[in-house]
């Protein structure tokens, strides 16, 4: 038999291609290997056997939780075997986690113990371990879970309890049965585990999988576009990419599977979903969990999500459903600028730190809104609220959440003082339209203040008696100085705009998917239904497609424009509201803002011709029509 006859083949589709790493490949993949090294993606040998004598030391504290609530609630001696067991799940049990990166755990019991327990016996057991420090309880998450630090190794413990009389060390989660008769809470804290143990099955060669997905991580952090509660992809969904990148390629090296990634999500045709297996919504073994499968046929929710990347365990669902119009475009562009620092490497170019270099988020805009906010955890999956709030403003373009957050500069002057440890400085760029001559953005302003404030009054560890405030104010580029420490200005590289950009959105969804008979069961947008998102701008994008004529009179292709405002003033508007804060290029006064109202004055334009056209190296040019019918 063949070495290409042993090929596992995984997957909805067929695999792109068959081809071994030739020589070339191999000595990329060693050179992506150590810059990996180079950048702390591995961790040291000690660490990682700290780390697994911390996991059997919490291993061993949730049999003994479980064996003395048992002894309690069964004082017969029946359940002297209820067992209890602790699995890891996300990059930990993928096998590609940093050093210094937390583990994610989930402590699994039988059905006699409930949530309560978990929040109340096992709490103060970990309470009086004197290896336990910053210990942390979030009850009334969506996924409730406690944070803590052991012996220094950062964790976050989920909890699910099985409808099983006995946990025993064997016990595996990958069998859809054990969703049975479970409450929401549980059966969404097992998903993180039976997600990755599928992963792991899905992908023909792990190791290869293991180092892709190591790099694309790295690259995602620096690039800022890593983080599902702010509206970007988390680290399941890029592990789902990788994952269809290696189904297709099955013997390509790590390095050509970070390069064929680029290349085929640079030209995929969303809505179009990735899947890594078949979706079987038609299930009637396990009742009203056929419910929680995503499926735009029979769920109108789903068929707005503008980028679905689908996970691979049942109930399979959305993994990319917080994605904005804004982030989307963010995420493109980025895909698009990997496939050229890629394809560079590939020529000799450039190495494999140019792909990995932080991208200084500051480069990009010219205007930005700034929050100052305290209780800054709760409010961070707020943020892209807020954001979509901006989107649905016909004068702005993008609004782009910068996912990491800051903290202020001890110079600035704010409402709020500085000292107190809960404040932290989140910032938006925001591009407008050609043309604009105000924007205001009062009232959306306005409503993200109104409903964050009355969410944190009913949220546990905030409270009535605690005030969560929020401090908003636009601020000029040049300006941010005022504001945030120098080294953050700073650091990183200047951002650049892809020399091939993707394709507008308004003209993926006229691309024509065709499906092979492998794909014919996977739900898609229905043909009769709009793309859920309108070009970022729908006021752009007209201008786009026409024509102007200069000075000389001759007719040349519009051009997409970026505003760069030379003088900008904000306002408050009167309307019966408290005077605000009014930020000049002169100088930061102090008030909290509620209404913002921007007048751009004078406008300077630079011009970039939008490129519709896939410029990409001849040998990729025979496959690209292929990832549209994966």
């Amino acid at each position: 038999m063949s070495a290409q006859d042993k090929t596992p083949l995984l997957g909805v589709s067929q695999p792109i291609s068959l081809a071994h790493p030739d020589a070339k490949d191999i000595l990329l993949t060693e050179q992506l290997v150590e810059t990996l090294k180079k950048c702390n993606s591995y961790e040291p040998k000690a660490e990682t056997e700290k780390r697994m004598e911390v996991l059997r030391s919490l291993n061993r504290l949730v049999k003994e939780w479980v064996k003395n609530v048992t002894a309690i609630k069964i004082p017969s001696g029946e359940g002297a075997n209820a067992g209890g067991k602790l699995f890891t799940f996300g990059s930990y049990r993928l096998g590609v986690h940093s050093s210094g990166a937390d583990i994610d755990t989930l402590a699994v019991v039988p059905r006699h113990i409930d949530r309560t327990d978990f929040f109340t016996s096992f709490k103060e057991m970990l309470n009086q371990d004197p290896n336990v420090t910053e210990l942390h309880a979030v009850e009334e998450a969506f996924v409730p879970v406690m944070k803590l630090k052991y012996s220094g190794v950062e964790l976050d413990i989920l909890f699910a309890r099985l409808a099983l009389k006995e946990v025993p060390d064997t016990q595996e989660l990958s069998d859809d049965s054990l969703l049975k008769n479970l409450d929401q809470e549980s059966v969404r804290s097992l998903n993180g585990c039976r997600v990755a143990e599928q992963l792991l099955k899905l992908v023909p060669r792990q190791n290869n999988y293991c180092v892709a997905l190591r790099a694309i991580k790295l690259w995602a952090k620096n690039h800022g576009i890593y983080s599902n509660s702010m509206g970007f992809f988390g680290g399941i969904s890029w592990a789902i990419l990788i994952a269809r990148a290696c189904q297709l390629y099955p013997n390509a090296s790590p390095s050509r599977l970070v390069h064929r990634m680029f290349f085929i999500f640079a030209t995929w045709t969303w809505p179009h979903p990735v899947l890594l297996n078949e979706l079987n919504s038609e299930r009637t073994d396990v009742g009203a969990l056929i419910d929680l499968v995503w499926d735009p046929r029979r769920k109108s929710t789903d068929r707005f999500h503008l980028m679905p990347i689908i996970t691979p365990a049942f109930p399979q669902q959305n993994s990319t459903h917080n994605v904005t119009r804004s982030t989307m475009q963010v995420i493109r562009t980025e895909i698009c600028e990997g496939l050229e620092i890629c394809r560079d490497i590939s020529e000799g170019k450039c190495g494999w730190d140019a792909l990995f270099k932080e991208v200084n988020f500051f480069s990009r805009y010219k205007h930005y809104i700034e929050e100052e906010l305290n209780y800054g955890g709760f409010l961070e999956s707020r943020i892209r609220l807020l954001v979509q709030s901006l989107e649905r403003n016909q004068d702005i373009v993008i609004a782009h959440n910068d996912p990491n957050k800051h903290k202020p500069s001890p110079n600035a002057k704010f409402d709020v003082s500085p000292e107190n440890k809960r404040i932290t400085l989140w910032f938006i760029g925001l591009e407008f339209v050609e043309h604009t001559k105000s924007l205001d953005l009062t009232s959306e302003i306005h409503r993200f203040k109104t409903n964050v404030e009355l969410q944190a009054s009913g949220v546990k560890g905030i409270g009535p008696n605690c005030t969560v405030e929020i401090d908003m104010f636009y601020v000029k580029r040049n300006k941010l100085f005022q504001i945030i420490s120098n080294a953050d200005l700073i650091r990183g590289r200047h951002w650049k705009k892809p020399l091939v950009p993707p394709i507008p959105l308004n003209q993926l969804g006229k691309s024509n998917i065709t499906r092979t008979s492998s794909t014919s069961s996977v739900p898609t947008t229905p043909t009769t239904l709009n793309p859920p998102s309108i070009a970022l701008s729908a006021s752009t994008s007209e201008l786009e497609s026409t024509t102007t004529t200069p000075n000389n009179g001759t007719p040349v292709s519009r051009k997409r424009v970026i505003q760069e405002s030379t003088t900008t003033e904000v306002m408050t508007s009167s309307d019966g509201v408290p005077p605000e804060k009014q930020i000049r290029e002169s100088s930061l006064e102090e008030s909290s803002v509620v209404e913002m109202f921007v007048q751009v004055v004078e406008q300077s334009v630079v011009q970039e011709m939008v490129s519709t056209t896939n410029d990409f190296e001849h040998s990729e040019q025979k496959v690209q029509a292929e990832p549209q019918s994966v």
